[in-house]
C-alpha cells in the first residue's frame, strides 16, 4: 500500500510539471513572433522609406481602382489580388507615402499571423529567428510595402504549409483546414500560376495520405483565389488557354526555369 501510494506521489510529480510548463509557452510565446514581425514593419519604413515612387507594375495595378487617373492596360498575366489589397486607400486617397505606411503593416501583421500558423511544429525561438532571417532578406524588405504580389505570394504559401502540417498532426485542431484555405486563396489571388507550384506537391500529399479534409481545403482555396481570374480569362482575354498562352509570351516563359544566380542577386540589397 506504501509502494503504491509512493509511486502515485511520484508519477503526480512528474505530470504536475509538464502540466504547468506547457502553458505557459503556449500562452506568451506569440511575443517572439510579434516582436519580430514589428521590427519588420519599422525596417520597411527606415530603409525602403515611404516617399519611394511608384514602379510601372505598381501603377498598373494601382489605377485599376483609383479615382483620380484612369485605369492602365492590364496584361494576361496580372490578377486582381493586389488591385484589391490596395483598395482601401487607392482608392480614396492619391498619396503614395500613405500607400506605402499601409502596406508596410499590413505585411508586417501578414507576417505575424504566417509564422502563428507554425507554432506547435517548432519551439518559438525557432520561428522567431526563421522569420528574422526572411524578413531581414532585402527581397522581403523591398517588396513588403510595394504594391505588387510578390510577398503575399510567399506570406500565402508560408501559412498554407504551416497550417497543412498542423492539420496532419493529431492536435492540429479545426482552425488548421481554414488557414490551409486561407493560404491556398491568397496566393491565388494574387498570382494563379505561382499558387500551383505550392500547391502540387501538397495535394499529392492529401491524396497520398487521404486526406479528405485538406484536399478540400486546398482545392476550395484555390478555387476561391483563382476562378475570378479564370473567369477573366473568358470574358477579356478570349479564353483561359489563350491567356496562358499571353501570359506565358508576356513573361518570357512559364516552365522551369534555373534562375538562382538571378536570385541570389536580388538578395544583395540596392543593386
Amino acid at each position: 500500500m506504501a509502494d503504491g501510494t509512493h509511486a502515485t506521489a511520484v508519477g503526480m510529480r512528474r505530470r504536475g510539471p509538464a502540466t504547468g510548463s506547457g502553458a505557459p509557452q503556449r500562452a506568451g510565446g506569440a511575443g517572439p513572433l510579434a516582436a519580430v514581425a514589428a521590427a519588420f514593419t519599422l525596417a520597411q519604413l527606415v530603409l525602403v522609406r515611404p516617399v519611394l515612387g511608384l514602379g510601372w507594375d505598381e501603377t498598373v495595378y494601382v489605377s485599376q481602382v483609383t479615382s483620380h487617373t484612369p485605369a492602365a492596360f492590364f496584361s494576361a498575366p496580372r490578377s486582381r489580388g493586389v488591385s484589391l489589397l490596395v483598395a482601401p486607400v487607392a482608392s480614396w486617397s492619391s498619396s503614395t507615402p500613405l500607400l506605402r505606411v499601409y502596406l508596410a503593416l499590413l505585411s508586417g501583421l501578414a507576417l505575424y499571423l504566417a509564422l502563428r500558423a507554425w507554432r506547435g511544429l517548432f519551439p518559438v525561438r525557432v520561428l522567431a529567428t526563421a522569420g528574422a532571417f526572411f524578413a531581414t532578406l532585402w527581397v522581403t524588405l523591398f517588396y513588403g510595402p510595394q504594391a505588387m504580389p510578390n510577398y503575399w505570394v510567399a506570406i500565402g504559401a508560408l501559412m498554407c504549409a504551416g497550417c497543412f502540417l498542423r492539420a496532419r498532426a493529431a492536435d492540429g485542431g479545426r482552425a488548421a483546414p481554414w488557414g490551409v484555405a486561407a493560404g491556398a486563396a491568397l496566393m491565388a489571388w494574387m498570382r494563379p500560376t505561382d499558387a500551383v507550384w505550392v500547391a502540387v506537391p501538397l495535394l499529392l500529399a492529401a491524396l497520398a495520405r487521404r486526406r479528405g479534409r485538406l484536399l478540400l481545403a486546398l482545392v476550395g482555396g484555390l478555387a476561391a483565389g483563382g476562378v475570378p481570374w479564370v473567369i477573366e480569362a473568358y470574358t477579356g482575354y478570349g479564353g483561359l488557354a489563350q491567356r496562358l498562352a499571353d501570359a506565358s509570351r508576356i513573361q518570357g516563359g512559364l516552365g522551369w526555369h534555373i534562375a538562382v544566380d538571378d536570385q541570389l542577386r536580388s538578395l544583395g540589397g540596392r543593386s
